[in-house]
C-alpha cells in the first residue's frame, strides 16, 4: 500500500492528473465485446488487430502482475477563431504529440519504479500498443464509459490515456460504476450518425476515423466534414460533463500559435518538407500529407468560396489522383462557368477512371 501511494504521489508531482491501478488479469468479457463488433463490421479500423495480446496482458509482458493507467488532461480552454480561409483540428492534435507527452511521463514512472523494486520489468503503452488503453483506464477506476464510447472520468472526457504493464504487485482500485442516465446529446449531436446505440460506434460514418483513413473520402459524408482536417470533436464538446473543467496544466498540449487552425491554402501548397515542419510534432501529421490535404479539399469545397478556385484548379493538376480527385469535387460545389470549364479541360486529359468519374460527378452537379 505505501509504494502505491508514493508512487501516486510522485504521478501527481510530475503532472499526471489521473492515475489508477488495475490487475493484469485478462479480459474476456472485453474479447466477447469486440469478437461481436467484428463480425458486425463495427470494429475501429486502429483498434488491437490481435486479440489475444490485447485481452490478455501477461502475454505481452511474461510475469505481469498489475496494470497502471494514467491520464492528463488536454482541454485547452476556448481560443478566439483567427480570421481567413481555415479548417481546424481536434483538440487532441493542437500541441505537441500526445503519444510523446503521455509517454514521456511514462517513463519517469518506469524509473520511479525501477527505483523502488530493483529488477522489476515494465512494458508502457499509450493508444497504439497491444493493450486496451480506454478498458484499462475503465478497470483501474479512472472513470467509465459514456454513450460516446469515451472514458468519462472526473475532468470530463478531454483526456489523453497512457498506462504501464508491470511485473510489480500493486494493490488495484475499483471500478467507478456510473452511466449518462437519460442524457443523448452525443448521439443526437453526432454529424453523421456514427453514433448508432448507445456506446456503439460505427467507424465507417465516424468523421474522426474517415479523416485519418487513407484513400478518397466517401462522398456521401464530404459535406458533412464541413471544415474539419483531422478528427472530430462534436460528440465531446456538447458532452455535460465536459462543462466547466479545468484547462491543462501540461504546456506540451497548447498550440504555438494559429496552427490548430491551418490556413487551407497554405497547406495545399506544402510540400512533403513544409509538411513535416508544420505538422511533425502534432499527432495530425501521422498519416501524412496526402490525406490531410485531401481532408483540406472538402473543406474548401464545403467554403464554396470563388476566391479559392485559383488554388483548386492547381490541385487539379496535381499528381497524385486522389488530390486530383477531390479537387474535382470542390470545383463542383463552387457551380460556376470557371470551375465547369476547369473540370471540362481536365476531364479531356485524366486518364485516372476514379478521378474522371469525380470530375464527371461535378461536372453533374452531383457533388
Amino acid at each position: 500500500m505505501i509504494l502505491v501511494e508514493e508512487l501516486f504521489c510522485y504521478a501527481r508531482e510530475i503532472g499526471v492528473d489521473l492515475i489508477g491501478v488495475t490487475g493484469a488479469e485478462p479480459f474476456p468479457a472485453t474479447r466477447r465485446l469486440l469478437e461481436d463488433r467484428r463480425r458486425r463490421g463495427l470494429y475501429a479500423p486502429f483498434a488491437p488487430a490481435d486479440l489475444d495480446r490485447a485481452c490478455n496482458p501477461a502475454l505481452n509482458l511474461p510475469g505481469a502482475k498489475s496494470i497502471i493507467a494514467v491520464g492528463l488532461v488536454y482541454y485547452q480552454g476556448k481560443f478566439p477563431p483567427p480570421g481567413g480561409y481555415r479548417g481546424y483540428l481536434a483538440r487532441i492534435a493542437w500541441g505537441q504529440d500526445y503519444h510523446r507527452v503521455v509517454g514521456a511521463k511514462l517513463e519517469l514512472l518506469q524509473d520511479f519504479l525501477r527505483r523502488e523494486v530493483p529488477g522489476s520489468r515494465h512494458m508502457a503503452f499509450v493508444d497504439t500498443g497491444p493493450l486496451l488503453d480506454k478498458e484499462v483506464a475503465r478497470r483501474a477506476g479512472l472513470g467509465w464509459f459514456g454513450k460516446n464510447t469515451l472514458l468519462v472520468t472526473r475532468f470530463g472526457s478531454w483526456v489523453s490515456l497512457g498506462g504501464i504493464l508491470t511485473t510489480v504487485n500493486l494493490s488495484p482500485n475499483s471500478p467507478k460504476q456510473k452511466d449518462c442516465g437519460n442524457c443523448d446529446l452525443c448521439l443526437r449531436a453526432c454529424p453523421t450518425g456514427a453514433l448508432v446505440a448507445p456506446g456503439v460506434l460505427d467507424p465507417e460514418r465516424c468523421l474522426s476515423c474517415l479523416t485519418q483513413r487513407k484513400g478518397y473520402f466517401p462522398l456521401d459524408l464530404r459535406q458533412a466534414l464541413g471544415s474539419r482536417l483531422y478528427g472530430c470533436d462534436t460528440c465531446q464538446e456538447v458532452c455535460p460533463h465536459n462543462r466547466d473543467i479545468p484547462v491543462t496544466a501540461e504546456p506540451g498540449f497548447f498550440p504555438g500559435g494559429q496552427e490548430h487552425r491551418p490556413q487551407l491554402v497554405q497547406l495545399l501548397g506544402m510540400n512533403n518538407r513544409e509538411f513535416k515542419t508544420a505538422f511533425g510534432t502534432s499527432a495530425a501529421g501521422w498519416r501524412g500529407r496526402t490525406v490531410l490535404q485531401r481532408n483540406a479539399l472538402v473543406a474548401v469545397g464545403n467554403l464554396g468560396d470563388p476566391d479559392l478556385l485559383p488554388v483548386l484548379e492547381n490541385c487539379l493538376r496535381d499528381p497524385r489522383p486522389v488530390i486530383r480527385g477531390h479537387a474535382a469535387w470542390a470545383l463542383g460545389r463552387l457551380g460556376n462557368r470557371r470551375a465547369r470549364g476547369a473540370l471540362e479541360r481536365a476531364l479531356s486529359g485524366e486518364g485516372e477512371p476514379r478521378v474522371q468519374r469525380e470530375i464527371r460527378l461535378a461536372l453533374a452537379g452531383a457533388v
